[in-house]
Formats: structure tokens, sequence, C-alpha cells
């Protein structure tokens, strides 16, 4: 692994923050699951596509520009570095689109990729289930064949984006006499067809950012399962192994808030060597997820295979987002409550967003707790526990 950017990247990071810095949003966009943020949002999109910096990692015939890893990666520096708005396509953008790419056939990368990147569909992820959360493979959707169709039932939830979304990528189970992780398909849905129904769910923030889709005989054709018909387990897990990875320039946020810290800490207890201690650990633990997601994408540009890695950052990664958030409103002490969430302080609302926002990540793309199993088991090999 060369720890060196070339001389081309250099240029290619230069290109981005010139092009960020003339083109990108002077003021912060609303929320886009209602006007006039939806629009914004919209507009945003546009002129990224336009310009190509959509996401410069895909194949050109979808829209992208066919760079490497390591460039996708300085995109993602930069844009977290400028504090640009959070994709309002991101679940098709980082999972669905990829896995369509990895799994799909060549009329579904033709047919979906390209309204990704446009925002011409919105993508959402239905996998998780009012009993099925971090026990996926207990889902209990239905989808049965009959014909060249699929008749899916049953009930997603915390469905992200799903307000605005018309496009889901969901596990079924199409096999209900196989056992638990087999007889499972991932397949993409149209919401706009005829039985399905999307209840916005309203967080603290006042915000539909969730929703829960039910579907009672929802009509999909065969030709909307990627991968093989019962074989969408072993599909999936490129989407969670996404989710749970190194990218999003998630390492460049948590550098920023980590400094936020810092000028708090310089400002509010300058002499409490209790603080400036934990600080000097969580600063050298975010050098560490740095240089982890350098390695992560060293594997993905050599085409490496992910052997779990991506379960050992995902504790990491939410445990450190956890402590430095907690950090730094155990500085402000008083001074970062918010008696009311919708008040005027926009910087400690997302303060306090991205507190509860990392401690709902040891819970989403599967909790930590599943992740110590995983790493238990299939990478050291060790004796599964006994179920009851």
């Amino acid at each position: 692994m060369d720890l060196l950017f070339t001389d081309e990247q250099n240029r290619f990071r230069e290109e981005l923050r010139a092009w960020f810095a003339a083109h990108g949003p002077k003021e912060a966009l609303a929320p886009p699951y209602a006007e006039p943020g939806f629009s914004q949002h919209m507009e945003w999109e546009r002129t990224l596509y336009e310009a190509g910096y959509a996401a410069p990692a895909w194949p050109v015939h979808a829209g992208g520009r066919g760079l490497d890893a390591w460039h996708q990666l300085i995109y993602d520096e930069e844009y977290a570095r400028f504090g640009l708005p959070e994709r309002l396509n991101k679940m098709g953008l980082v999972h669905g689109g990829p896995t369509v790419l990895a799994h799909g056939t060549d009329e579904q990368k033709q047919r979906w990729l390209p309204g990704i990147l446009s925002c011409e569909n919105i993508w959402c992820q239905g996998f998780s289930e009012p009993e099925a959360g971090s026990d996926l493979a207990n889902l209990k959707t239905t989808g049965r064949v009959e014909g060249d169709e699929l008749v899916v039932d049953g009930q997603k939830t915390w469905t992200s984006q799903g307000i605005i979304a018309d496009t889901m990528f969901a596990l079924v189970r199409t096999d209900p006499t196989a056992r638990k992780h087999r007889g499972i398909s991932f397949v993409v849905i149209d919401m706009r067809t005829p039985g399905v129904e999307i209840r916005p769910l309203t967080q603290l923030h006042g915000n539909a950012g969730f929703a829960e889709v039910f579907f009672s005989g929802v009509r999909v054709p065969l030709g909307n399962v990627v991968g093989e018909l019962n074989d969408g387990w072993r599909v999936a897990q490129t989407s969670l192994q996404l989710e749970r990875g190194t990218g999003r320039g998630t390492h460049t946020r948590m550098a920023m808030a980590l400094h936020d810290v810092a000028d708090d800490v310089a400002r509010l207890a300058p002499d409490d060597t209790g603080v400036l201690g934990r600080l000097g650990d969580l600063a050298a633990w975010t050098y560490a997820y740095e240089q982890a997601a350098y390695c992560s994408t060293d594997m993905t540009a050599r085409n490496l295979p992910d052997d779990h890695f991506s379960s050992v950052v995902k504790i990491r990664l939410t445990e450190l987002q956890t402590a430095i958030h907690e950090e730094h409103l155990a500085v402000l002490g008083h001074g970062a409550e918010i008696p009311d969430w919708m008040g005027p302080d926009r910087e400690l609302r997302g303060m306090h967003r991205n507190y509860w926002h990392g401690r709902a990540a040891e819970i989403f793309a599967g909790s930590n707790e599943i992740q110590k199993n995983i790493i238990a088991e299939r990478m050291l090999g060790l004796p599964k526990e006994p179920r009851p």
C-alpha cells in the first residue's frame, strides 16, 4: 500500500475543492422530507450530476466517471470537509446501486443505475421488520411466485428515505420451507405499485426521515430479483458490508467533530488534565480509524475480499462516534441543553443529532453485539454460542 497520494490524485483533490467552493450551497438546505427542502436537495443533486460529480467511481454508462476507489475516497473526504448536504439518494447511491453493480444482470444495470445518480428514482432499503432487526434472517415478509411475478405481503419498518422514495430494494422470504438464512430473495420493488402503503415515522427533531411500509398482494416482476431466487442473503451481504464500512468520508467527519471538541476544551477546560487525557485518547483512535479507512480503500482498489473487516471497523466507528459526542456534551455541560428541539441554535441541534445518530449506529446495519458474534465465529473460528 502506497502511503502517499499521487500527483494526479492531488490534482483531482484540488479540482474538487475549487468546484465545491464555487458551486456548493451557500446556506444549509431544509430537510428533504417536505417542501421546500425536497426541491432544494433535488437542485443540488442535479448540479452534481450534470458536472459528473454524483458518483465519480461509478461506471460512465451509469452516469459516473469510471474512477477508482482512491478517487472516490478523495471525493468523500472533500465533500465532508466542505460540509455539503447529505445525499438525497444515499440508500441507492451507497447500498442499492453498488449491490446491483455487483450482482445484477446487464439489463438490470441499464434499467436502474442511471436513474439513481440523476435522482429520477429515489431508493430506500427494505430490510428491517418489527420482528427482524439485528436478527435480520427472521424476516416475515413473503414473496409468493405466481407465473412470472412475485406476490409480496408483509411489512418493513425504520425505512430510511421511505417517505420520499419510489423504489425499494428489499429482502423477502420466497421459500418458507428453507432454513432461516435460505429461501430469501433480494428484490427491487416499485413503491407506486398497487398494494403498497407508506406511513411516515416522525423523529424527535420533527422530520419523517423514516417510514413503515406495508405490502398487500403487491405484484413484482420476477425480473426484479437481483441474483438468483432464494439466494438473496448472499446478495444482501454486499449491501450490509457497505453499510458497515469506512466510506462516505466518515473518518473526515469524525476528525472535524473532534476538532470542534478541542476548540471547546481550549475555551472551557484548558487546564483539566482528565479532559485533556481523554481528548488525546480520542485523537489517537480517530487517527487509527482514518488509517483503517485507507486500508479498506486499498482492499477495494485491489479487489481483495472483505473477510468481515467491515464488522471490526463498524464496532470501533460507532463506539468512537459516541465517545466523541459524549465528551463534547460533557465539556459544554448545561450549555449543551436544548429546551426545544426546534429551537434557534442550529449548531447545538446538529450536535445532538450527531450524538443520537452515533448511538443509533451501534444498532443499525447489524448491532454491535451481532458484529462481535461475526468476528468471534467467522474470523476467529470460535464455537457458536448455544442457542436455547
